[in-house]
């Protein structure tokens, strides 16, 4: 999942060198949040160092505060720590059991550590909450951690419920593509990578994609022009890579 956008001012401050002083009289609520924002903000910019000193300056502020030690685990699993990470969510979610965006990165975290069933737990936790009010990163989440278990058919509901609410969102027509050709939905996954085709530049994983779907369905010409545009967009990647021996593979079909 990305980090939260930053205020245009807050990236100005993140862009000096150091952390600065906040203003004189405010109080320790506008300090943690300057602070914590600016980590995020310095985050965003790959500028690790600067974001764990901001983040640090927050914490010795307000050690429980919520969103403060939200932003730290983000830094703590972005610098391969992932037990502080864990740590750092659980002192955020004890601090306000409310604060869905945590507990989403944290169902995100745990299921790309493998700890699938907490993390189907988090984003159970997060679409219980009467006020997350953007469910559909619940349920892209969850439908990832389930096609971790190989539960296809639970994540397809949740990728489909998730579509609803963001008709045009590239991710969530890819994996709907691909949760589709995992099921032997062929005709569906050429909806949806059709779909996804139109929201932005096709990736390298969505190009292959689109020429084994279509070696499925027969399809020859579709599976010419996905691999020539793989070949031409992605001449090194490792999709040409497969796509050789996945070209090879057809022919003697």
């Amino acid at each position: 999942m990305r980090l939260t956008t930053v205020l245009l001012g807050l990236m100005m401050l993140a862009g000096c060198a150091a952390v600065q002083d906040t203003p004189p009289g405010w109080g320790n609520n506008q300090r943690v949040e300057l602070y914590t924002r600016l980590g995020l903000g310095y985050m965003e910019q790959n500028r690790l160092s600067a974001s764990l000193e901001a983040l640090e300056q927050a914490l010795a502020i307000a050690p429980q505060d919520s969103a403060a030690n939200h932003a730290m685990a983000l830094l703590r699993f972005k610098l391969s720590e992932p037990a502080e990470a864990r740590r750092r969510f659980r002192i955020s979610l004890a601090s306000d059991p409310g604060n869905f965006g945590a507990r989403n990165d944290f169902g995100t975290v745990l299921c790309e550590l493998g700890a699938w069933a907490d993390g189907i737990q988090q984003f159970r936790q997060a679409l219980d909450d009467p006020f997350n009010t953007a469910a559909y990163r619940s349920q892209f989440g969850l439908g990832v951690c389930l096609m971790g278990v190989s539960d296809l058919i639970g994540a397809q509901d949740q990728f489909r419920a998730a579509l609803v609410s963001r008709p045009n969102s590239g991710a969530i027509l890819y994996q709907c593509a691909v949760v589709s050709f995992n099921l032997g939905e062929n005709l569906s996954t050429r909806a949806f990578l059709e779909r996804y085709f139109g929201t932005g530049p096709a990736s390298a994983d969505s190009l292959l994609l689109g020429v084994r779907n279509e070696q499925k369905l027969g399809a020859k010409d579709l599976v010419a022009q996905y691999a020539s545009k793989l070949r031409s967009d992605y001449p090194t990647s490792e999709q040409v890579k497969e796509l050789k021996a996945i070209m090879v593979v057809g022919s003697n079909d």
